[in-house]
């Protein structure tokens, strides 16, 4: 049986929803900000010519971001349907959007079928023919580089092509306060070094390290925690591409190796049913001074690839206090 210092497991919190509903079809409220607004991204400048009434998103924190300013979207990508946008979901009294495939190619037909007038794909991992297929549809806004955009520079994105500026703002500053308050009363979490690991199902499967930059890391460096140094020789393993969130910085690191993982704090994102198992293996070859967190990837480990205000004020919630008790054990 696994010690308690061998793994520590993070609060499960709420499942995804997995049925979808249809939203309703009312406009959002009025804000601040003129139109027409430009938005520059990574494939040129878009022209929101009149406030949006119907929005649709694919890829992922654009739609939480647009209830935190107190738009529901028209519909989104399933994986969107997380806990965290389901808490401001229901707190705003608004139905579930529209959900379809994580897939484009899949997901065109709904998305068009939605007649939106406004289309964001932060965080989409779009190539210009995909872009310009969905600019057919509607006027798109995408990220403001090929990489994943930060959260805020989502808001940012969102807020202005929505009309929302100065909320846009608010939100960012509030959310940075509510990071700030998390931490507050966990001295031992600052300065802690970890490493963030995805364990996969497979048997004899090579691991996955988030380097930095990668969603999950910069969450961490968020709640004032430091990147441990990488092993040797990972700057030159191959990237890896999630079957869900496509390339979320992420490179393959060989099983056979774990041993060179060494960090204060492990965060091992593994498939919630495996968890458990999967880290019971591999803590046979960690150093057992290092605490590990469990982060199931449906909830914890999503939260921090899907970075937005919304699912930081989760984890500052519901997985702070886990990591605070790993860094505190990690100095007894």
């Amino acid at each position: 049986m696994m010690s308690r210092r061998a793994v520590v497991l993070g609060m499960l919190g709420l499942p995804f929803l997995a049925a979808a509903c249809t939203s309703g079809d009312e406009a959002p409220e009025a804000g601040t900000g003129t139109f027409p607004v430009e938005v520059k991204h990574r494939f040129g400048e878009t022209t929101v010519s009149e406030r949006p009434a119907r929005i649709a998103t694919f890829g992922y924190a654009a739609a939480d971001v647009c209830i935190a300013l107190g738009i529901a979207p028209l519909g989104m990508p399933g994986s969107n349907a997380t806990p965290w946008y389901n808490l401001r979901r229901v707190a705003e009294e608004t139905l579930m959007p529209v959900l379809y495939p994580d897939d484009l190619e899949l997901a065109l037909p709904a998305i068009e079928d939605l007649e939106p007038d406004l289309i964001f794909t932060t965080g989409a991992d779009l190539t210009r023919e995909q872009y310009d297929r969905l600019s057919d549809i509607a006027p798109v806004v995408h990220g403001t580089s090929a990489g994943k955009p930060s959260w805020r520079e989502t808001v940012e994105q969102v807020a202005r092509a929505v009309g929302r500026p100065d909320e846009g703002a608010e939100l960012i500053r509030d959310t940075e306060q509510s990071i700030t308050a998390s931490v507050a009363d966990y001295p031992d979490l600052p300065g802690t070094t970890f490493l963030v690991v995805e364990a996969f199902a497979a048997a004899g499967a090579d691991l996955g390290v988030y380097v930095s930059g990668s969603g999950p890391v910069v969450t961490l460096e968020e709640f004032g925690m430091e990147p441990a140094p990488v092993p040797t020789g990972l700057e030159e393993s191959d990237e890896l591409v999630d079957e869900v969130f496509g390339a979320v910085g992420q490179v393959r690191w060989p099983r056979a190796r774990a041993e060179e993982l060494r960090a204060e704090v492990l965060v091992l994102v593994a498939e919630r049913r495996r968890a458990k198992e999967l880290a019971e293996d591999l803590a046979e070859d960690l150093d057992p001074a290092q605490q590990t967190v469990l982060a199931p990837k449906d909830e914890m480990g999503a939260a921090m690839i899907m970075v937005s205000p919304l699912s930081l004020e989760w984890l500052a919630r519901n997985f702070v206090p886990v990591l605070a008790e790993a860094a505190f054990d990690v100095r007894q």
